[in-house]
């Protein structure tokens, strides 16, 4: 595809002349153009993209073969225009206006921010955001103090036996450097419980919700996480954990180096790009897909065939509202990226091309089949 090309799809469009899946590749076109610094773009970078375009167009043709009971006639569209962000879109893509349905917006819905509550051993609660500074607290030898936006923690050989635990609420994230330097990130409404020194055999710490970490690696002292009665071991590793309790699936995505998963007296053994499900009381083990596991740590949605359930329960969780449905819901299935740094209305302006209404009451959000050709 060259830029004449391009040009021939526009006007096309401008006739009324475009069938949906040359419609998809040119909303797809504006919004790979609208992640770009300077619309100033050479020959070969427009080939290469939009080369990228026809290549996702192929795979998503394959699969509309092969489940179109689940797909709607735009479902090539829908799988192509959520790889880019709702906000890229409506700032760049001019020439076609969406069909916004969203109704009742009382005020804007914000996106989550690096936000959290540490409470510590003696239970005391701190309130952390990204701008703050300077020294915590001090529990036995060790200082707990917040430096470029994370928690650390340092005190050589502290023989300290307390335990801090790091929460975050809907619509917040955070960073945190453990005693042994192993850094964990927290997304919204998780927590995890640790110790401030590790003194015993093992590095021990307990997870909610969902948590990627970069594990410094210790033969000697090895790290455990617990979560939901599985053990995850390190045997030096970066892994991403998805135990949200509205989530039908316990998931852990090993990124790199190894991790042994113990569940119901049995061991297995990650490799990278693996993932373990507990599901139904059973822990499978596959091929994962780290895009889509790690996305929320670099502030995207990234989703892979799933359902607009699942797609509204990130939603739900970035931007603290509640869900629920009204009538019959389309069943589609959604693939690609989104930021997740947008506004919530930009994300249901985005999603309502679908045939979707939302309905925005304060934090409650009524999802719909919008009733409008």
């Amino acid at each position: 595809m060259d830029t004449e090309q391009i040009k021939d799809l526009i006007q096309k469009q401008q006739t009324g002349q475009l069938t949906d899946e040359e419609q998809a590749i040119l909303d797809t076109w504006y919004l790979k153009l609208s992640q770009i610094e300077t619309v100033k773009v050479n020959e070969t970078d427009i080939t290469n993209r939009l080369n990228a375009i026809w290549i996702g167009l192929d795979v998503n043709k394959k699969k509309l073969q092969k489940n179109y009971t689940l797909w709607p006639r735009i479902a090539v569209a829908a799988s192509v225009l959520l790889m880019l962000s709702a906000g890229g879109y409506f700032l760049m893509h001019k020439l076609v206006t969406p069909q916004l349905t969203v109704q009742n917006q009382i005020h804007e819905i914000a996106p989550g921010s690096n936000k959290a509550t540490l409470t510590l051993a003696n239970g005391q609660q701190i309130v952390l955001t990204k701008n703050m500074a300077g020294k915590l607290a001090v529990q036995g030898q060790t200082q707990i103090q917040i430096n470029n936006g994370a928690i650390t923690y340092a005190g050589a050989n502290d023989p300290i036996i307390a335990y801090n635990t790091l929460t975050t609420k809907r619509k917040e994230q955070f960073p945190l450097i453990l005693a042994d330097g192993t850094e964990v990130t927290l997304d919204a409404a998780s927590s995890i419980t640790y110790p401030v020194a590790f003194n015993g055999k093992e590095r021990k710490v307990k997870i909610t919700g969902q948590a990627y970490f970069k594990v410094v690696h210790n033969d000697r002292q090895p790290f455990v996480v617990q979560v939901k009665g599985q053990t995850i071991r390190d045997i030096g590793t970066e892994f991403n954990i998805n135990a949200y309790d509205d989530e039908p699936i316990v998931r852990t995505t090993l990124v790199q180096g190894s991790i042994a998963i113990v569940f119901n007296d049995q061991t297995n053994i990650l490799k990278p790009g693996q993932e373990a499900d507990l599901i139904n009381n059973a822990l499978m083990i596959k091929s994962g897909n780290i895009d889509e596991a790690t996305a929320w740590k670099n502030n995207l949605f990234h989703f892979t065939g799933v359902d607009l359930k699942t797609v509204m329960r990130q939603f739900s969780r970035w931007y603290d509202v509640d869900v629920s449905y009204q009538g019959e819901i389309p069943d589609y299935e959604f693939a690609g990226e989104m930021s997740r740094n947008v506004k919530a209305s930009e994300v249901f302006d985005a999603l309502s091309r679908y045939g979707l209404k939302f309905k925005i009451d304060g934090k409650n959000i009524i999802v719909s089949k919008s009733s409008e050709k």
